[in-house]
């Protein structure tokens, strides 16, 4: 018997929210019925105490009815209960958030449930943790912002004060300029992260494997001054759909990370497969490489492994967190391995346009 009930009750528990309504609602029409009519004959009986006689059939009908609203009393109690338990607890979770508890999120129990009020409560968990890590984000880059633009501001304002007093040595005109130029690249690389999260820009079908080999001819031309070699081993073609400006900062910044830490005469190689409806894209350099505790960081805003030098090869320090937030636009990963041959190596993946046929 305690199999049987098992069964039973693991089948209405599979059952979606509303099928269970309508079936409920069918057994709550039937309660009415038979629970009213049951309830009539027992107080009849009752009332007359086995005498012969009839009731009226008005008296039959006020019994009836009198059953039937107690009936429908305690099942309406029942499934307001219920209602009123679920509605109070998404409010609670709602004002919470607003309140700026952003760690509030709706009960396992209610995520657990295997029908629309559970695929209601993980679609609200999941966009509630999608907007902490935003607003987290958000926090990092200001307070990152306000760090990077604290010194080249200052040393601007000492060369601004000799500049008054006339005492203008070369080398701090120079520094000027130097410092000028920073600010000029750092706003553009925060303007354009800004762009990047906005995903504003207008998605389209688009060849990746021509985009990809543009900019790596772009790198190979800058980095033949110093004698790198930017190889590519792409297919004729690779189609996705996404933006194309978007993913040509994301190549771009990538091997522009490679080219500003390969050595002289050292190597790039930028190939791309399509593995498992995916479009795989790999930079791999023959660099220094990064710390392995430093892997995963190296996609935030203005993260450094080592600040001065990353400051003397004239980066902002946004040029992967760029790459990483183009490819997060595309539901797509982006991470970084060490090679065990010495560099590193950056892969990003991207799903494949769907009812496209790559050549």
């Amino acid at each position: 018997m305690k199999n049987v009930c098992g069964r039973v009750a693991a089948f209405w528990r599979s059952q979606p929210l509303f099928r269970r309504l309508y079936i409920g609602g069918i057994l709550f029409i039937g309660a009415f019925a038979f629970l009213g009519e049951t309830g009539e004959h027992i107080v009849s009986d009752i009332l007359l105490n086995g005498s012969g006689q009839m009731l009226s059939h008005v008296q039959n009908i006020i019994l009836w009815t009198t059953f039937t609203l107690i009936v429908a009393a305690a099942e309406c109690f029942v499934l307001i209960s219920f209602l009123k338990r679920v509605i109070g607890h998404f409010t609670s979770v709602i004002y919470r958030l607003a309140a700026g508890e952003r760690s509030a999120r709706i009960a396992p129990e209610m995520t657990g449930r295997q029908d629309e009020l559970g695929l209601l409560a993980r679609a609200f968990n999941i966009m509630a943790e999608q907007r902490e890590q935003e607003i987290a984000r958000e926090k990092e880059l200001l307070a990152a912002v306000s760090h990077e633009l604290r010194s080249p501001l200052t040393r601007l304002s000492v060369s601004v004060e000799l500049l008054r007093r006339q005492q203008v040595p070369p080398e701090f005109l120079d520094r000027l300029s130097l410092e000028t130029e920073r600010m000029e690249a750092l706003i553009g690389s925060i303007l354009e992260y800004s762009r990047m999260e906005a995903r504003v820009q207008p998605f389209g079908y688009l060849d990746m494997a021509a985009l990809v080999r543009e900019v790596a001819d772009d790198v190979r031309f800058e980095g033949s001054v110093r004698g790198c070699e930017v190889k590519d081993d792409l297919p004729d073609s690779l189609v996705l759909f996404g933006n194309g400006e978007m993913l040509r900062h994301a190549v771009e910044n990538v091997l522009r990370n490679a080219l500003r830490y390969t050595p002289d005469d050292g190597k790039i190689v930028v190939s791309m497969r399509a593995v498992d409806g995916v479009c795989r894209v790999t930079v791999e350099d023959n660099g220094p490489g990064v710390p392995e505790s430093a892997l995963k960081q190296i996609f935030r805003p203005f993260f450094r492994v080592d600040a001065s030098r990353q400051r003397a090869s004239g980066g902002t320090g946004m040029g992967l967190s760029i790459s990483e937030s183009a490819v997060r636009a595309h539901h797509g990963r982006i991470w970084a391995e060490n090679r065990a041959e010495g560099g590193l190596s950056v892969i990003m993946e991207l799903p494949l346009a769907p009812n496209k046929e790559t050549v």
